[in-house]
Formats: structure tokens, sequence, C-alpha cells
């Protein structure tokens, strides 16, 4: 464990100036201010005052009309010490990850989602081993403000590692000194897509790494004069950008998903976590594919899960589960969530899943027969019959299914949870009022 004055006494060796308080927003932003050294002790202690709106602002960087949160009232960003980093890709500076907490008496506020990440897993009688499976592109802006791709490399080719070598390895090193464990590196499908895996860690632990993870790769991107995006689908016609969510519960040391004697090595357990988790998937989404851009990924035939389902080892099931490892199986075995990108706060993400697998433990939630095959060549008949339906096709089906999910107002309160749907809502306001250039090219002369 970290203390203040361990962060001090490395800010004073290393000669950093800047260290950033960091956030993210219920919109998946990661946002932050700076304080300077000869400020840090008291900030460490105090945190910063921010406006009590700050929590659930736009991604669009505004206020949603309708929210209960305006210009009266104040919460204070709280940094947590563990999770102090000097930053590799900018010089003197250091960062911080922050909890909104009262100003008052820094008792929980309610609207932060990594608070309440931390009160779900502290009443939990397991352990929970998370990890963010991350895609990204690399891109050049063209004058004008047009995004291309970083190279043209094929899918594992090793010229695109050739390519991309300078960038990555700085990425690779600057994560290492961070304490993520970079375990592989690929050229992914898409023209100039890339992806880094690191190992998982305790729940909290993983969803603070996505921050470090998002903010390095960017960060060192533009060191290079480049952008590394994790918009879900930049271009129509490559391949989209997934963050799949690896989850598993350990106690004792033991795999709680793993037996031996179960069908794919499958727990009783495991398969309830799962019941519960394709139960609440439809809202699920609405944390996970968190933008309108979200559901352009999520299509058929595309490998990112279309359908309500699991399967084994089954790249187009929404659950898929992972067989182990030959040799450390039973460490190893875990589930993956598929309809998860990079826009979801990775807080939120975690615990709305995590969430509805412990509502399947609870209930003893059947996930019903596993997909063999991939979902979308089924007959409708045979998908009805499985109990296989559609993902939210759209933002707003997804946050209708939340809307009806009342399971979540329990998870998140009342408040939380009226006031992200408003987020949601006014995001798609935004988005089907805009006419877009598709619309001028096909429709301002034909009428």
């Amino acid at each position: 464990m970290k203390t203040k004055q361990d962060i001090l006494r490395e800010v004073k060796e290393k000669d950093i100036e800047l260290i950033r308080f960091v956030y993210t927003d219920n919109d998946g932003v990661i946002r932050s201010y700076a304080t300077t050294a000869n400020e840090l002790e008291s900030d460490l202690e105090s945190g910063h005052s921010y406006s009590i709106a700050m929590p659930f602002f736009s991604v669009l960087d505004t206020l949603v009309p309708e929210t209960r949160f305006g210009c009266i009232g104040e919460i204070s960003a709280v940094p947590d010490p563990d999770t102090f980093r000097i930053l590799p890709f900018v010089p003197d500076t250091a960062m911080v990850i922050c909890d909104f907490l009262n100003k008052s008496d820094h008792s929980s506020c309610g609207l932060c989602a990594r608070s309440l990440l931390k009160a779900c897993l502290s009443d939990l009688e397991y352990d929970v081993k998370a990890a963010f499976e991350n895609e990204f592109y690399l891109l050049v802006r063209r004058e004008g403000g047009t995004y291309v791709p970083f190279d043209k490399s094929l899918c594992f080719s090793t010229s695109g590692m050739n390519v991309h070598h300078d960038i990555v390895i700085e990425m690779i090193l600057a994560l290492r000194t961070q304490g993520l464990k970079v375990e592989k590196y690929y050229p992914e499908y898409g023209q100039g897509q890339v992806e880094i895996v690191y190992r998982y860690d305790d729940a909290l632990n993983a969803a603070d790494n996505q921050i470090f993870f998002r903010e390095t790769v960017r960060g060192v991107a533009q060191k290079h004069g480049i952008v590394a995006s994790f918009m879900p689908k930049p271009f129509q016609n490559l391949s989209g950008s997934g963050s799949h969510l690896h989850l598993s519960l350990f106690k004792d040391g033991k795999n709680l998903f793993y037996d031996p004697d179960g069908q794919y090595g499958l727990s009783q357990m495991a398969k309830h976590f799962i019941g519960g988790i394709l139960k609440h998937l439809k809202a699920i989404c609405a944390f996970t594919t968190a933008t309108v851009n979200s559901y352009k990924r999520l299509v058929p035939h595309n490998w990112a899960s279309a359908y309500v389902c699991y399967g084994f080892d089954n790249r187009e099931a929404a659950v898929r589960v992972i067989a182990g490892m030959k040799g450390r199986e039973a460490v190893s075995f875990n589930i993956e969530i598929k309809p998860v990108d990079g826009s979801c706060n990775p807080y939120l993400a975690i615990l709305a899943t995590l969430a509805a697998g412990i509502d399947g433990i609870n209930n003893k939630i059947d996930p019903g027969q596993p997909a063999l095959i991939d979902p979308h060549d089924m007959r409708e008949e045979q998908r009805r019959e499985m109990g296989i339906s559609r993902l939210p096709e759209t933002l707003i089906e997804a946050v209708d299914a939340l809307t009806a999910d009342l399971f979540y107002k329990d998870v998140l309160g009342e408040v939380f949870l009226d006031e992200y749907i408003k987020l949601k809502q006014f995001a798609w306001t935004q988005y089907i009022q805009h006419v877009s250039e598709w619309e001028m090219e096909k429709y301002v002369e034909a009428f």
C-alpha cells in the first residue's frame, strides 16, 4: 500500500513538477486537473473540488439539459495513493486516480462509478479477477481533419510488426513501468489496427489498469505524431475495435469457474454466473457499448457478437467460455464478454457485468444450451427455441432495456441510474438530429 508520504518522497526524488488528479466521468471520458508539486501535500489530503454535475458531464462536453445537477453543490476528487504513477510519455509529470466523494467528510456521494465498484467488491465473498482485451487503431490525421490508417499491413503480419515496432515497443515499455504486465501484441484485422494484451488483476486494479492503458497508448501515439483511437467503429469497411472483458471468480486461490468434470471445464457456479449476464445483457450493453458508434460494431459475422447467447470458444457468442491453456487450465479458465468497447467507463462495465453474474449465482439462473454454431446462421425458430435474441442494435435500444431492468436501480442507486439514462438519451437525441454527409449526398438534389 502506497502512502501519501511515499508519493511526496517520490515526487521530490524524481523532480516531478505536475501531478494529474485523474477521474473517469460516467460517459467514459478520462478527465483531470493537475496540481504543482509544491501544492501536492494539501491536495493529497483534501482532494480537488468540482461541481457536483461533473460526474455526468457528457462526451459532447456539455451538461445534459434535464439533469438534476447544475450550478449548486460541490464534491471532491480524492486521490487513491495506490494508483500514483510516473508518466513515461510526458516529462516531469505523474498521475493518480481519484474517487468522487462528499466534500465535507469524504464519504460516498453515490455518483462515482469507481466508488460503487469498490463497495460491490467489498460485499463479495469471492476474489474477482478481470482484464480488458483492447483493440485500437493507429491513425494519421490529414489536412482537413480526416483520418486514415497508419499502415495497410495484414492481420498478424510480421511486416505490420515492423511498421509498428518503434511505437508499440515504447507503449509496452511505458505500460511496464506503470505496473501493467504486457503479455502479447499483434497487428489486428483492420489496417492500422493493433491489439496489446496485458495480464488480469483484481477487479478494481483491472479497471484502473484500463485507465493507465488508454492514457499511455494515446500519449505515446501523440509523441509520434499520430492518433491512437479506441473508437468502436471508425471505418465502415474495416474491423471494429473491442475491449473484451474477461472475468473469473477465485476463493482461497481456487478458480471457481473451473471444474475438470464439467462440460468443457465449466463449473455449475460459472453457468449460473453466465445465466445472470445473459438475463441482463441487453441492459448491460448501455454500460459496456456506451456510444451510438458502438452498435455499428455489433453486427453478425464480425466476431464481435450480435446475439444474446454463450458458447465454448465461439467468437460470435456474446459470452465466450475460454478453455484454459494446457498445463494451467485451472488458473487461466475464464469467460469473455464480447459486447464491450473502449468507449465504456471500465468501472461501470465491470460493476454492471459482475452484479448480473452474482445475481445469476444467487438465483441459480440457467443459461440454457450453448450456441454451437454462429447464432446468425441458425433458423429463427431455432434461435427462439434456445432463447437466443438479438443484442440491441442501437444505443437507445440498450437504454430502453436498462430503463426496463429494475435490477440496476438496486445496483447503482436511483439517482445514479436516472442521471445515466438521461446522459445516454441526450447522446442519442443529438445523434439522430445531426444531418450527416450521407443524407446530404443522397437527398439534397433528389428532392
